[in-house]
Parts: C-alpha cells; structure tokens; sequence
C-alpha cells in the first residue's frame, strides 16, 4: 500500500471516512455523495475533479471501486486509524530506526517549540 498521496487526495480521503462515520458504512459511496461532502465544507469542486482524484486512489489501492448501475462507487481500502498507524509506522522506520519512542520524542519537541 502505498502512503504518498496529496492535499487532494487527502480531501477525498477524509469526505470518504466522513461518510462512513456518518453511518453510510454498509455500502460504497458514490462520486456524488463525496462532492457534496466537500462541497459542503466551504471547497468548491467539480465533479470530474472529484472522479478523477478519486480514480487515483484506487490506482494507488487507498480506494475501492465498484460499478453500480450506470455510476461507480467507492469504498476505503483502511480505516483512518489503521492507514494513520502504518504511516507512522513508516515514518519510524525511515527517520528513526523503527524506534517509536524517538518519534515521540520527536514530536513531543515540535509540539514544544510550537507551543502546542
């Protein structure tokens, strides 16, 4: 699986588990559903952008597709959780050893230089 996706991606990513937290679980979601999701959050997209980012990610195996009726819909391949512990887990692996505790020392000291 791979975990370089962009800002794009990721928006899709998220309207996707959006859906999904919402309930909508049980079945695919459709290009539509997912515009309206951004849509709704204040980022205007058309829907061809929205299909063709989409598209991407099944490429990259982030997303599901599957024919229904005239239409396709999608489904994420992972949780969030679960694609955000692998990324983290890779994370560790290339910048520090698989050392997880280094890490979080890491970003205990970001956290501390940017006051958080």
């Amino acid at each position: 699986m791979t975990f370089t996706h962009g800002t794009l991606e990721n928006e899709k990513l998220n309207a996707v588990w959006k859906k999904k937290k919402k309930g909508i679980s049980t079945k695919n979601i459709s290009v539509s559903e997912v515009l309206s999701e951004i849509n709704n959050s204040g980022n205007i997209r058309a829907y061809t952008t929205v299909k063709t980012v989409m598209d991407r990610l099944v490429d990259k195996n982030l997303l599901k597709r599957q024919k229904s009726g005239k239409k396709f819909c999608y489904k994420s391949v992972e949780s969030r959780e679960k694609m955000a512990e692998n990324a983290i887990n890779k994370l560790a692996g290339q910048y520090f050893n698989n050392d997880i505790r280094s890490l979080m020392r890491a970003l205990e000291k970001q956290c501390t230089s940017l006051k958080i």
